[in-house]
């Protein structure tokens, strides 16, 4: 962690509460990268006033993604359904970072460690959703051309696979900062 990064967290912790939310809302989630050291109070204040709601709109936003989808129509054996199967497949992927989440929030583990791992769930998330979104609103593009859609099969399930590394990666980074390991 930089020192300027450092000065630049302590000076948001000095915020009243609704001033750090309103800063803390306003930053990417990648800002959390670098608060793997940054000291305990301060992680975690920024996880219960950020993180946590973060969580909580996910939850909602999936729940968005899932009536979307239950909406769609796709005929039997068509193109738009091989489509459809594979969007549920990144949407079950994504939504495997809440059960990841759901695993290690009562462990002890210090909150800068989790600042940084759950941000990294919470935007893998995030990238998942909004590609999924996006497919959808986009969805009639591509209509019943097959090579369209086996490239975008391709594709989707290049992300799914990413997802799988990226999440190995959190779990493990997880299970190391409960047992006091380096990573």
């Amino acid at each position: 962690m930089s020192i300027a990064f450092a000065e630049a967290a302590v000076k948001l912790s000095n915020l009243d509460d609704e001033n750090l939310q309103e800063a803390l809302n306003k930053k990417e989630l990648d800002f959390y990268r670098n608060c793997k050291n940054l000291p305990e109070s301060i992680a975690r204040r920024f996880h219960e006033i950020n993180l946590l709601p973060r969580w909580e709109e996910s939850e909602k936003r999936v729940k968005i993604i899932e009536d979307r989808m239950t909406n769609m129509k796709c005929p039997d054996g068509s193109v738009e359904e091989d489509r459809f199967e594979i969007l549920t497949e990144l949407l079950d992927k994504a939504c495997q970072a809440f059960e990841i989440w759901d695993e290690h929030k009562e462990r002890k583990i210090p909150y800068g460690h989790r600042l940084v791992l759950e941000a990294r769930l919470l935007e893998s998330i995030k990238d998942a959703f909004d590609l999924i979104e996006n497919t959808i609103d986009d969805f009639n593009r591509i209509g019943g051309d097959r090579d369209a859609a086996n490239i975008e099969r391709q594709d989707l399930r290049l992300e799914i696979r990413l997802r799988d590394l990226l999440f190995t990666e959190v779990h493990e980074r997880f299970l190391k900062s409960y047992l006091d390991m380096d990573w």
